[in-house]
């Protein structure tokens, strides 16, 4: 082995450690982004909506960062599949959920994690219904598009949640956008829209009545085996 590898590969390992003991060094730090989807309240309960709704066999999540998220969705005893790209973030999710028999949390591009997933641990009930998360959007490569195409691909039945997402009706709510211009909005999903035929809707409460810190988000599923149920919670909304 190289001396360029060798010194890549203790980094590696020193950041998932680092992230370890960061865990222990800073707790303030467990309630990232102000609590549990960012501190929205209403956020939290259309995830339970639609936990009760379609009683999902399993959740994915990509964007791990520091848990928190994870930790109130692991609250549903569903097993739970999340995936971070930060090797430093990925080692405090690791010590956070060591104990936590149904949270499994992978380092890597979300991409290739979650083929991995759904050719492997989920084979067996990837045409059953599974909530997914995506959150893998904060730094340069933006993994959205394809993370959709293969979600829907492998996994008919899914529901996804969004995060940071445009709620065009209602400016209220932020959203991420960034240098390239790309911007977290229906146009750039629209060809994965199109092509796996989508519903999408967005939150029916105002941004004015959220708390936190007042991030869109969009929840999609194939029209034909979702959407009829998706525009019948009240809350959800199309336009």
């Amino acid at each position: 082995m190289s001396a360029a590898k060798k010194w890549l590969r203790g980094k590696i390992l020193d950041d998932a450690l680092l992230g370890a003991i960061d865990y222990w060094r800073f707790p303030d730090t467990r309630a990232s982004w102000g609590g549990p989807f960012n501190g929205q309240v209403a956020r939290g309960r259309l995830f339970a909506a639609l936990i009760d709704a379609f009683s999902p066999r399993a959740i994915i999540e990509t964007g791990t960062f520091r848990g928190t998220t994870t930790e109130f969705m692991a609250a549903t005893g569903l097993p739970i599949f999340t995936i971070e790209n930060d090797r430093r973030l990925y080692g405090y999710s690791r010590m956070r959920f060591l104990t936590r028999r149904k949270v499994s949390v992978y380092y890597g591009d979300s991409r290739k994690v979650m083929k991995d997933l759904f050719a492997r641990r989920l084979r067996d009930i990837r045409q059953d219904v599974l909530f997914v998360y995506l959150d893998a959007h904060a730094h340069g490569d933006l993994p959205l598009a394809e993370e959709l195409d293969i979600v829907f691909c492998c996994s008919p039945g899914a529901i996804v949640m969004i995060d940071d997402f445009q709620v065009p009706f209602d400016p209220g709510y932020a959203h991420d956008k960034y240098r390239s211009g790309v911007a977290l909005v229906l146009e750039y999903i629209a060809p994965i829209v199109e092509q796996h035929g989508l519903t999408v809707l967005y939150p029916s409460t105002l941004s004015c009545d959220e708390t936190g810190a007042k991030r869109g988000c969009a929840v999609l599923a194939i029209h034909a085996r979702h959407g009829a149920v998706l525009s019948g919670m009240e809350m959800l909304r199309a336009k």
